[in-house]
């Protein structure tokens, strides 16, 4: 993400931020809310574009580091894991569900602990083989 993306976001936030407190000050919080929303979704496309060019990055280097394809799709997709969960579970805030918060975040804990188990087995291999 350069410079500019991230100032773009910052813009769209506070101007999303400001027509919704003005929409609030006049009783009209299903317009702020809306409002919220629409500047919401116009930050995940931004958040979007910046990651694609992670994702082709991600791809350069494990190609230069003659990785294994499988650890590059398990590392895009413990990321994705992480950014869902951590993206629901502020949704889940945001409602003032806090509780609910804390269990999606364990969820995507456990989740992405499970899709690491074959690596830490791969792992644990290597380190017997080098004890025998």
């Amino acid at each position: 993400m350069t410079g500019a993306e991230l100032l773009r976001a910052v813009g769209v936030a506070l101007c999303g931020m400001t027509a919704s407190t003005v929409l609030r000050g006049f009783g009209k919080k299903d317009f702020a809310l809306l409002c919220e929303i629409l500047c919401g979704l116009i930050l995940l496309g931004i958040a979007a574009d910046a990651l694609r060019g992670a994702v082709s990055g991600l791809e350069a280097l494990s190609e230069r580091a003659q990785l294994d394809d499988s650890m590059l799709q398990l590392l895009l997709r413990v990321s994705g894991v992480t950014v869902t969960a951590e993206l629901a579970a502020q949704l889940c805030r945001d409602a003032g569900a806090g509780a609910l918060a804390q269990k999606l975040e364990l969820v995507g804990k456990a989740v992405i602990l499970c899709a690491c188990l074959p690596v830490l087995v791969q792992l644990c291999d290597v380190a017997l083989s080098l004890l025998v």
